[in-house]
């Protein structure tokens, strides 16, 4: 450990002697060579991301020290393999541990990570599978910080091992290591197992069948686009697109099965003394569109977008969102089943999965009073990302909820020139990496260490792990379909593309990989978006951007 880190531990313990607790939904390992001694070049891993230490403000403490990070799950055992090849004898130190996350400034949040069946080639690990030792610590392993849990106390209490009987637990604030030896040349891979501990009052969700009405209703469309940039607009809608009846007529004849309409629809509801009542101007404009897709056989996904104040405070304004969705209810009750509502794009913020939870409750409860038969959309935390998925808790007896996700990765590729995420500067990147010619990192992003590394591996490594790839997309997706096939929730891609300041070659191989990647695993998707900023269909020449790569 370095010394910062040591520092804020020490911290970290002396302010807090109850750590927060919260189910993770990452594990998280070092590999750290002594100090003096070569780094470690060329670490492979079969998921998640390998990058040297990103807090270290020293260059060589920082390439000597990896940062392993990898997606898990609490309902099943990941594996995750580690291959690199050391340049000279000595040692490096595998440290077991957590992601870091604060619950306020000084304030650690305890995520514990299972491991267990902890393997080697090219080296020798002791006890990997945490059989032997006395009940506070397994043989061979050394806690940092803090006292190891006893074998029957949270997290190792009730734990299905992978193999055999016993698991080892860590987190940020009680590193678990053990010192590895190497020789120079002697390829090393490494193959451990980690799952998330369940927190100690956990409860199950309930698992479904692959056949609920969810799963007939998203089975009925394949390939969708949305109208965006409109309506979920402030009024006048001043993002300066509009949408007809003539861009549904073409959006059906390019072979488009259905349409997201996102809708700001806290700009268009008007409480009326005990209920909300949708202001007519936005219905005048809209209806005619949704009308239209509807009279062209296609399914409408209806959306709320850009509530702010739901994602700020989400409960202050709870129970205005319940009300709204009861008067959009009741509005739409006696239009077609092939109109779906989406109850909120992207949560973020202060509205993280586990409080969405809570409020999908409820509002689920509210709609069905209306309306019991109407498909409704639901989106994980953290902008729909697939990793936050194993926190999503939605009504056991709900079956007719169907669970959308996004997929922007790479984010440096798809949003490169977006003034609104701050990346105007950047620019140039194609798809996939590495380049012909290695980008330069233009001067407004060279501050970031995220960027940074993205663009040194952009530049560098191979295409089979080039970080501009299709490897986190596949990754996500993977995520998405293994969760859904688990648990019986139907999973649908409701929002991907790429900023139109990419060549459209990279644009096209992009849009491809997506698609098919969505289609191996039968996921529905709907691409961001229509004649807007990542559009499909070029305005001025009335011609698609993307139908070879999506439709051929």
């Amino acid at each position: 450990m370095t010394r910062a880190l040591f520092l804020l531990s020490v911290l970290c313990l002396l302010s807090n002697a109850q750590e927060p607790l919260r189910q993770t939904t990452e594990g998280r390992l070092w590999l750290r060579i002594p100090e003096g001694r070569a780094p470690l070049q060329d670490i492979q891993v079969s998921s998640g991301t390998a990058t040297p230490a990103p807090w270290e403000k020293d260059a060589e403490t920082s390439k000597r020290l990896t940062d392993i990070v990898f997606p898990i799950r609490w309902w099943d055992w990941k594996e995750i393999i580690i291959r690199f090849t050391p340049t000279e004898d000595g040692s490096v130190d595998l440290v077991l541990n957590g992601p870091w996350e604060e619950a306020k400034p000084g304030v650690i949040i305890r995520k514990e990570v299972l491991w267990d069946s902890i393997t080697a080639e090219g080296t020798a690990v002791e006890n990997g599978n945490f059989e032997t030792g006395p009940d506070t610590k397994p043989d061979g392993w050394n806690p940092l910080y803090q006292e190891y849990p006893a074998r029957e106390s949270w997290p190792l209490t009730k734990v299905a091992a992978y193999e055999g009987k016993s698991v080892a637990a860590s987190w940020q604030n009680r590193p678990l290591t053990q010192t590895l030896p190497l020789r120079a040349g002697q390829k090393v891979t490494l193959c451990l197992r980690a799952q998330a501990a369940k927190l100690p009052a956990f409860i199950s969700p309930k698992l479904l069948s692959q056949s609920t009405p969810a799963h007939r209703a998203l089975a009925k469309i394949k390939r969708g686009v949305n109208l965006g940039n409109c309506w979920e607009a402030p009024p006048p809608y001043s993002w300066g697109i509009r949408y007809t009846s003539e861009d549904i007529d073409r959006i059906a004849a390019e072979g488009f099965d259905h349409i997201r309409v996102p809708v700001a629809w806290s700009h268009h509801l008007k409480r009326k003394s005990d209920h909300y009542e949708i202001d007519p101007a936005i219905l005048t404009d809209l209806e005619p569109v949704l009308r239209r897709a509807l009279e062209k056989h296609m399914h409408v996904i209806l959306n709320w977008h850009h509530f702010d104040d739901l994602t700020t405070d989400p409960q202050s304004n709870r129970a205005r969102f319940v009300a709204c969705w009861e008067a959009i209810t009741r509005h739409f009750k006696s239009w077609p089943p092939e109109l779906f509502l989406e109850l909120l794009n992207e949560p973020r913020d202060a509205l993280t999965t586990e409080v969405a939870n809570q409020i999908y409750a409820e509002t689920i409860a509210a709609i069905r009073k209306i309306d019991p038969q109407r498909i409704i959309f639901v989106s994980p935390g953290k902008w729909g990302d697939s990793r936050e998925l194993d926190k999503l808790r939605l009504p056991d007896s709900e079956e007719r909820v169907v669970v959308t996700v996004h997929c922007y990765e790479p984010f440096y590729y798809t949003h490169q020139g977006a003034d609104w995420v701050k990346l105007s500067g950047l620019r140039g990147i194609t798809y996939p990496g590495p380049p012909a010619t290695p980008l330069i990192l233009p001067e407004s992003c060279q501050n970031d260490p995220s960027i940074r590394d993205f663009i040194k591996g952009y530049n560098t490594l191979p295409a089979d792990r080039n970080p501009c790839s299709a490897s986190q997309i596949r990754e996500l997706l993977d995520l998405a379909r293994e969760w859904s096939v688990h648990f019986g929730r139907p999973i649908h891609l409701g929002e991907f593309g790429s900023h139109n300041v990419s060549d459209q070659a990279s644009r096209n191989r992009y849009s491809h990989d997506v698609r098919a990647l969505a289609e191996e695993r039968k996921i529905p998707w709907s691409l961001w978006d229509w004649k807007a900023g990542f559009a499909y269909w070029d305005s001025k020449k009335n011609q698609p951007y993307l139908r070879s790569a999506l439709f051929d």
